[in-house]
């Protein structure tokens, strides 16, 4: 599996720092400041220069890349080299580190900024961390996951909890980071079933999760390993915008891989409903609204199925909650007069304002 595209900051000239702005353009202001030589920062979007400014015809482009302290910010192309699966942003997987300015990148490869996208994604990451972990300490050793960890379940078994605290070791710094590393991460990659038991380990993830690197690098895997692949593989191609439709989207991908929400009810939701398989909405004759009525009611269907044949009642709510959201018409996720949805009972999240 590729890593995720990280930058490096590497100056075009003989200075020791560059400047990290609030947008995409030397016009925007100046978060910031980060030494040349930083690496492992995670590449979260990439836009062209606001003002359209060139050089030897080539308008620079920039990229927005999570900062050591949580934040993010933009720094323009030439003053980095990418590395790792970069093909989200255009510039395909690149095994060694490489300026994106030498670099062509492929049209229609970056994520099209939907209209308060970035309130979608919180909101759908609210509700699906409500049934996944909740929240960022969450930690469980009871299942074939081993240990699972964090507000969306990263497990040791499968895998996915190496790369989380491989991408956190690589923005955090300080006592507790050198601890993980030194103490733990071999026995993480060796995927160590003693691991379930090691109460300092669970300790360690603990205090870890008030760090606000790695809340925002729990967030970040989440972003690119299921909602960017759902919204590249399931939602653009469909047409599918509405916050709930997304969040329904990524939901289920988290829960059943992003090619299971594309096996077991987007493609049998358009079948059943006459369309063909990955065709537009809208021009294949049914709407957003009904393909993901059709494929809510298929997964609740699955999701009871599962439930009665293993005992597992919590998955019903689950199932439920997404037929309740199309019934009540709430496509934009606005929750309630506090802006939140019941997702269960007793459990309520913010999606109006996550």
């Amino acid at each position: 599996m590729a890593q995720p595209c990280k930058a490096t900051i590497r100056a075009v000239s003989d200075i020791s720092h560059i400047n990290v702005r609030s947008g995409a353009g030397t016009h925007t202001a100046v978060l910031t400041s980060l030494e040349v030589g930083l690496s492992g920062l995670q590449v979260l979007d990439v836009q062209p220069d606001e003002r359209g400014i060139s050089s030897a015809g080539r308008v620079y482009q920039w990229l927005q890349l999570q900062l050591p302290d949580g934040r993010r910010g933009w720094v323009r192309d030439d003053l980095v080299e990418i590395q790792g699966d970069c093909g989200f942003f255009g510039y395909g997987t690149l095994a060694l580190p490489t300026r994106p300015s030498n670099l062509q990148r492929a049209s229609g490869q970056t994520p099209p900024p939907a209209a308060d996208s970035e309130r979608e994604r919180k909101a759908a990451f609210n509700i699906t961390a409500g049934f996944e972990g909740g929240g960022y300490a969450t930690f469980q050793a009871f299942d074939a996951g081993i240990v699972s960890y964090g507000r969306f379940q990263c497990t040791l078994a499968s895998g996915s909890l190496g790369e989380l605290l491989e991408s956190y070791l690589e923005m955090a710094t300080g006592a507790s980071a050198a601890q993980l590393e030194n103490q733990y991460m071999a026995r993480v990659r060796q995927k160590d079933w003693a691991l379930r038991t090691d109460d300092s380990f669970k300790a360690l993830l603990t205090r870890l999760s008030r760090d606000p690197v790695m809340q925002a690098a729990q967030d970040d895997y989440a972003t690119n390993a299921y909602w960017n692949p759902a919204m590249l593989g399931s939602m653009l191609p469909r047409g599918i915008l509405t916050p709930l439709g997304q969040a329904f989207v990524f939901d289920a991908a988290i829960h059943h891989g992003n090619w299971g929400v594309e096996r077991d009810y987007l493609r049998p939701a358009e079948q059943s409903l006459g369309a063909k398989i990955k065709s537009k909405l809208g021009e294949n004759g049914i709407t957003e609204q009904r393909l993901i009525r059709r494929a809510a009611e298929l997964r609740r269907d699955r999701l009871y199925a599962l439930a009665a044949a293993h005992g597992l009642g919590g998955l019903r709510p689950r199932g439920d909650l997404w037929v309740q959201l199309v019934n009540r018409n709430d496509w934009d996720l606005a929750g309630d007069h506090a802006g939140e949805i019941e997702i269960k009972t007793g459990k309520k999240v913010q999606v109006k304002r996550p």
